[in-house]
């Protein structure tokens, strides 16, 4: 499925670029991009995200008060991952992001049916647009809940500023959850019940997931839980070890089940087979590209293509970047 970005996500990244003193022009044609008042393909606005915060060496993208150094995210998903379940996962987020001292004090509480993430602007601090607290927001969230192996669920969202002209997509952003604003701060309420999930993400594996920011925070969320998430542990096994893509009937052979059912229960979680194993394949190569020296010729065969050249244009079509580019882009 295309995803297309819309212009005003773009339009406020730039106001970062601008505030920096660097040039929006001159970001928008190092990103292969002749426009931003435009709606954008998904790895065309990843490429953008990509240059502005390597250009500014800041993931905030010059967005709140102070740069928050390139590397800053892949530390804080390698930290959350050592928790023991998701719960812990939030408290460890929200230390590690109080540490920073940047815009926003982060809390975190339990609170009857829910759990609650909350951020709260500090007097004086620079936040420059409502870009700076949906990025916060999408990325805890969705790395959280991709660490416990679980596309999560939000009770409801709210925000510290007015209604803004493209609220309308909140709820896709933020699980179709009710969203309201002009609130004293901005948050999400978690259903608590998710809290005790134990994580089942490695350090490596977390530590890619950040380094891929924004490559799945503003997509439709993927179905890696339940029988899914059992699926594509199996799947990233083989493939981790063989080098190669299982097909179903050896995946139901290690479930325990017949291929025909494995699909038919797939299909009902609205997962489809052939789009689990793809991003199976995509998390890997992005785990060796940003954890490992190896050639990209061997992390091709390593993923399972016969040829890097077929590698290279599933990657570009995944990240608006070659493997080397993105790679060198991560040091």
């Amino acid at each position: 499925m295309t995803v297309s970005i819309p212009a005003v996500f773009a339009e406020n990244l730039l106001q970062g670029v601008t505030r920096r003193g660097a040039d929006p022009a001159a970001i928008l044609k190092r990103a292969g991009l002749s426009a931003a008042n435009r709606s954008m393909t998904h790895p065309s606005f990843v490429k953008l995200v990509r240059t502005v915060t390597l250009t500014l060496d800041d993931e905030l993208g010059g967005l709140q008060d102070r740069p928050q150094r390139i590397g800053s995210t892949a530390i804080l998903a390698a930290h959350a991952s050592h928790a023991e379940n998701l719960g812990e996962a939030y408290r460890r987020t929200v230390q590690f992001m109080d540490v920073l001292d940047n815009s926003f004090r982060y809390r975190f509480r339990e609170e009857g049916e829910s759990a609650i993430f909350e951020m709260e602007r500090i007097p004086g601090r620079v936040v420059l647009n409502e870009l700076a607290v949906e990025m916060i927001m999408v990325l805890v969230n969705r790395m959280l809940g991709w660490l416990a192996g679980n596309k999560g669920a939000v009770n409801r969202a709210w925000f510290d500023y007015a209604s803004p002209s493209h609220a309308p997509i909140y709820r896709a952003m933020f699980l179709q959850a009710p969203v309201r604003f002009e609130q004293s701060t901005s948050g999400l309420a978690i259903p608590r019940a998710l809290m005790k999930l134990p994580l089942v993400r490695t350090e490596d594996q977390a530590m890619a997931y950040a380094r891929r920011t924004p490559l799945d925070a503003f997509l439709p969320m993927d179905g890696t839980t339940g029988l899914a998430l059992e699926a594509a542990l199996a799947i990233d096994t083989i493939l981790t070890r063989d080098g190669r893509l299982a097909d179903m009937e050896e995946i139901g052979r290690l479930l325990n089940m017949p291929s025909h059912r494995l699909r038919r229960t797939l299909k009902r979680e609205g997962v489809d087979y052939s789009d689990l194993r793809k991003q199976v394949r995509r998390d890997l190569a992005v785990r060796l590209l940003t954890t490992t020296d190896l050639p990209i010729e061997v992390v091709a065969s390593r993923c399972g293509f016969s040829e890097a050249s077929a590698f290279i244009r599933a990657f570009r079509g995944w990240t608006g970047l070659t493997p080397r580019t993105y790679r060198v882009s991560d040091l």
